[in-house]
């Protein structure tokens, strides 16, 4: 066992759920490449193999396709257009009286 693995231990499932729900978009291949590194230091036929192997392609699939769901802009109410001082909207300029 390495210095790296007795500082930097496996995850555990809360701990890799919370670093993997976090990903957006442009930091996906960027935790992808942890979630593999951690992969590759299991044996190939350790139980939490699929999980890791499941988190890789959502990521993958994050980086290239962007995000989706119901998350997205909000629905604001319209409002109307700023009139500027002046403007025929506001009833003349500055100076009327």
């Amino acid at each position: 066992m390495t210095v790296r693995d007795h500082i930097y231990p496996i995850p555990d499932d809360g701990d890799l759920a919370r670093m993997v729900g976090a990903a957006t978009p442009h930091f996906a291949l960027q935790i992808r490449d942890r979630v593999a590194a951690l992969s590759a230091a299991l044996p190939a036929d350790h139980p939490r193999q699929p999980a890791l192997k499941d988190h890789i392609a959502r990521l993958e699939a994050l980086a290239v396709g962007g995000e989706s769901g119901s998350v997205g802009q909000a629905e604001l109410p319209t409002r109307p257009p700023l009139a500027l001082p002046g403007s025929p909207a506001t009833g003349g300029g500055p100076h009327d009286g």
